[in-house]
């Protein structure tokens, strides 16, 4: 399939999503469940899956809807002038990714636990690329305190043009590109800039005017160059401050808990989030928790799980809830640590070693009842016109009887998670 055919299918996908979408908000916001959006946390299948032992539903950005946003021909023109090689619209590689994604999350979609939601057209930026000035280099464009922990993270490194290709260097040294990103998120958002000779030129028009930009490979000198280093960090943190607020902005328009898998961002929202909430808490809690065996559940059993044995399930989210809610007010890590290693040998170890004996008992106890109901109904058919009043008898103490055996089985809080592995040795 040519490139072509491939940017015009992907445009016919973009505007499907984009005329069901208000669908897709309302059914997000409609069931009063405890979700999650997962913008750029639970990334893979394994962590979408321990956060299925709490949460009931997973709102997770579509993977091939952030290959529709094509770049503009403003960008194009930059990277043109910059000297980097020419790509196709279509990443043919991404795109493969996209569907393989696809795939992995369908038996979790199926599952009704994965939503799919085209999470980046939230966040798109307009076709335009802005101009911004600040006489001050934008040491005001955020409040001094949030301003300060980024620039303690960021990271600032040159970049050379490898024959079209951008290589950032380990190093920063006065040169005419620099890449920008923040410790604790070195695989989540990031910024290039480059500074090159400017000019303005007047137009017939008021206030308008031709801006110009003329290659250059002589480095600035040193002041200017820490200049534009320290501005270039400052509009990378309004930027990603911005495209936070957005991400956050999202989860709450949709009833959805906030999650994050970049550790800067979690101790930046640290500095004004309530920590306390039970469900925020349980879930970051339970994914901190070692649970190897799950990666040999597949998605489908897991699923089939949560959904034929849901009492279960609810009665093993209490017991989360209930054994690591302390967990809300510590401040010390070591504290937080030791409340999720105990809340996990509890019901991990204590409570499903307890299990298979009960589990002998009640079937023993449960068979034996099945005998003598059976032997009941046989009576029925020798004793003529009793018969009807045995048979419902015998009928009753079976439904009793099953009705007690499967109640007993789900009472113990970890009778899910002991299903969960019993799938895992098969």
């Amino acid at each position: 399939m040519s490139d072509a055919v491939l940017e015009q299918e992907l445009i016919k996908y973009r505007e499907y999503c984009l005329k069901v979408l208000p669908e897709i908000r309302d059914e997000v916001k409609a069931n009063g469940v405890v979700r999650c959006l997962a913008t750029d946390t639970l990334s893979h299948t394994s962590h979408l899956k321990q956060a299925a032992l709490y949460l009931e539903e997973a709102v997770v950005a579509d993977p091939v809807f952030e290959l529709t946003d094509f770049r503009t021909q403003a960008t194009e023109a930059l990277t043109s002038f910059m000297g980097m090689a020419s790509t196709p619209k279509v990443d043919r590689q991404k795109l493969a990714q996209a569907a393989v994604r696809l795939v992995e999350l369908r038996p979790l979609v199926a599952g009704g636990y994965v939503k799919l939601y085209p999470v980046t057209f939230e966040l798109e930026k307009g076709a335009e690329l802005p101009l911004l000035y600040s006489d001050v280099g934008f040491e005001d464009c955020l409040p001094p305190n949030i301003l300060e922990q980024y620039k303690a993270s960021a990271v600032v490194r040159s970049v050379q043009n490898d024959n079209g290709r951008m290589l950032v260097m380990r190093d920063l040294y006065p040169c005419r590109n620099i890449s920008i990103h923040f410790q604790g998120m070195e695989s989540g958002f990031a910024m290039g800039y480059v500074l090159n000779p400017t000019e303005f030129e007047p137009t017939d028009k008021e206030n308008v005017f031709t801006f110009i930009q003329k290659k250059s490979s002589v480095p600035p000198c040193k002041a200017d160059f820490d200049a534009w280093v320290n501005q270039s960090v400052n509009q990378t943190a309004r930027n990603h401050f911005i495209e936070l607020s957005k991400r956050i902005t999202l989860s709450e328009y949709l009833g959805c808990m906030f999650g994050t898998e970049h550790p800067f961002e979690s101790n930046l929202l640290n500095m004004d989030v309530d920590s306390t909430d039970i469900q925020a808490n349980t879930l970051n809690c339970a994914l901190q928790m070692d649970v190897p065996f799950l990666e040999q559940v597949s998605s489908a059993d897991l699923m089939s799980i949560r959904i034929n044995d849901g009492e279960a399930f609810q009665s093993f989210r209490a017991e989360l809830e209930k054994g690591l809610r302390e967990a809300r007010h510590e401040t010390d890590v070591s504290r937080v640590k030791a409340i999720i290693e105990d809340t996990q040998h509890e019901l991990f170890e204590v409570q499903m070693r307890q299990i298979a004996p009960q589990m002998k008992h009640i079937r023993n106890t449960h068979f034996a009842e099945a005998a003598i109901a059976v032997a009941g109904l046989g009576l029925s058919v020798v004793t003529g016109g009793a018969s009807l009043i045995a048979t419902g008898i015998a009928g009753l103490s079976g439904m009793k009887s099953h009705s007690d055996y499967k109640s007993k089985l789900t009472a113990n809080p970890s009778h899910f998670l002991w299903n969960v592995k019993q799938k895992a040795k098969k």
